[in-house]
């Protein structure tokens, strides 16, 4: 070009990318505005004619007519040089920050991109509809018949029968499972009397639109953008898929007290008699890493391994309402003295988990949930609250019971509440040296007057947040203090470099990161590399590598 200002002539009629300006490391031609050679932001190229240019550069035509709006021609102008139009798209319904073409008639305006690669004027899908659609450019609110939402503009509309559609119902899946509901659900366009309820956000469905239904369950159904969540439907159509996937049993039945289970298949497992299960007070399962005489247990005829009766039974793989993709069951060590994380309740622990094997992105992200985030399922029923609790959304809320912000919840439809996982997942009653008897989660005051203090740590309790408390002595204690950050640890496992130990000795030891006495279940207790001497850690915090005192731990234990 002779002048840096002068304009590329309007592009052909072939199809635009919308690209960055800047050199092409696949060719030797470097990607500058072929208007006025600059080389930075943004532009239009037509790759079939090797032109480009930014939107500034490009003499585009001063007047077009738009198939959408044959009734008035469309101007070329600038959005900033009118004041009366809601500063929108009528097609894509993006802000409109570039030129424009507009009729001030109707008032009426297309940007761009929408009249560079305009949506399909008709369509025919004999999955959605028997008779041709054709887009219709309006303004006034319409219902569609796919998914029951009202839409503002532009549906696809059936000139032959009252049917109309949103862009993004055309190509809505046929069959589709979801994590809320063990079997396939499918569409379709008229539910039929009933009163009906949403499977995922729990409201009422008007059953004269389309929804996801399930053939097996007769009463269930989903709206139709619930149903498509990126949090509820992994993405896959299953209409040409007729065959359930077969799962394998989790252990295979010898008699009607022993098995052989899947992650322990070298040994005989036995269901353990109730009168000597007390016995094995202190042992846990190997699976939730919870004490195995709070249920029916199975013990290895050969060795020290342990699974509830419940945990044995959990099926190899499963769905769940915290994630959108089917989880496989996991045992055994993946990394040697090294715990896991819950995606969902940020808890670290040990023992079994569910991981998502089958994505990516979720492998890479190292999506896994914990043996307690896993058993839970739509309605939760918690007896501190006294309505059924769903997972409706994936807001953030505010837990009701820690008074903290949480990613993942289970909320309340009648009432607002909202319990996120990490609290949800608690045990319901423990026990702890400090006390004789079994310890369980309240909140409020209740009878008590005055301030509540925490017999373990001696400092305040807020009795608008959830604590353990002795129904027959009345004391009050922080959920921290009772459980501490290793209560889903395994005891005698190493972990961070150092044996993880019960907390139930005459005396308590102090721990050299915080220089305090070990006030929780559980502690890690390590040797010295410099004089062999015994050195604790009193919680996973203090030992964890990133404290800013970790080398307090780290230089002086043996890690081996």
């Amino acid at each position: 070009m002779d002048q840096q200002n002068e304009r590329v002539k309007q592009f052909c009629n072939h199809p635009l990318r919308y690209v960055r300006m800047k050199p092409d490391n696949d060719t030797s031609r470097s990607r500058n505005c072929d208007g006025c050679g600059d080389d930075s932001g943004y532009g239009y190229n037509c790759g079939r004619c090797n032109i480009q240019a930014h939107v500034s550069c490009i003499g585009w035509p001063d007047i077009i007519n738009h198939p959408c709006h044959s009734r008035h021609p469309l101007k070329k102008v600038s959005p900033e040089t009118i004041d009366y139009t809601d500063g929108k798209c009528q097609f894509c319904r993006s802000p409109l920050v570039d030129l424009m073409f507009h009729c001030s008639v109707c008032n009426f305006s297309v940007d761009l991109r929408c009249w560079l690669k305009p949506a399909p004027l008709t369509i025919y899908q004999e999955k959605s509809h028997n008779h041709t659609l054709t887009l219709m450019a309006r303004k006034d609110s319409f219902t569609c018949n796919a998914c029951g939402l009202v839409g503002d503009r532009n549906p696809y509309v059936c000139l032959e029968c009252d049917f109309m559609l949103h862009k993004g119902c055309i190509n809505l899946a046929r069959v589709i499972n979801i994590n809320r509901h063990d079997h396939k659900i499918s569409h379709t366009y008229q539910l039929g009397h009933g009163d009906w309820e949403c499977g995922v956000c729990r409201k009422r469905m008007d059953w004269t639109f389309g929804a996801f239904s399930c053939s097996r369950c007769p009463s269930y159904a989903v709206h139709s953008k619930c149903a498509t969540r990126e949090d509820v439907w992994d993405g896959k159509e299953l209409e040409d898929d007729l065959e359930d996937e077969e799962e394998k049993d989790p252990y295979e039945e010898i008699n009607e007290k022993e098995i052989i289970h899947f992650s322990h298949d070298l040994h005989i497992l036995r269901l353990v008699d109730d009168g000597i299960a007390a016995s094995y007070e202190k042992k846990r399962c190997d699976a939730c890493v919870m004490p195995v005489s709070s249920d029916t247990f199975f013990k290895c005829v050969e060795c020290e391994f342990f699974l509830h009766k419940v945990c044995a039974s959990l099926p190899r793989k499963k769905r769940n309402i915290l994630h959108n993709h089917k989880l496989d069951l996991q045992y055994g060590d993946e990394y040697s003295g090294k715990d896991f994380e819950c995606t969902y309740c940020q808890k670290h622990f040990d023992g079994f988990r569910y991981k998502c094997l089958s994505n990516y992105a979720c492998m890479h992200l190292t999506i896994m949930l914990d043996m307690r985030c896993s058993t839970i399922s739509e309605p939760f029923q918690h007896e501190l609250h006294p309505h059924p609790l769903f997972r409706t959304s994936k807001e953030h809320k505010t837990c009701g019971a820690c008074g903290e912000d949480s990613e993942y919840v289970l909320s309340c439809i009648a009432c607002d509440f909202a319990l996120g996982m990490e609290c949800a997942t608690l045990p319901r009653k423990v026990k702890h040296r400090c006390d004789d008897h079994v310890l369980s989660l309240h909140h409020g005051a209740g009878s008590s007057k005055g301030q509540l203090w925490c017999d373990i740590c001696e400092g305040k309790t807020d009795p608008s947040v959830w604590y353990y408390s002795c129904d027959d002595c009345g004391v009050t204690l922080h959920i921290d203090c009772v459980l501490g950050d290793m209560n889903y640890f395994m005891p005698g496992k190493r972990y961070m470099g150092g044996e993880l130990v019960s907390n139930d000795g005459m005396t308590r030891p102090f721990c050299i990161v915080c220089e305090k006495r070990c006030m929780f279940p559980f502690f890690l207790r390590g040797i010295s590399y410099s004089d062999k001497t015994v050195v604790f850690a009193c919680s996973r915090k203090c030992a964890y590598r990133g404290h800013n005192r970790w080398e307090e731990w780290y230089s002086k234990v043996n890690t081996l």
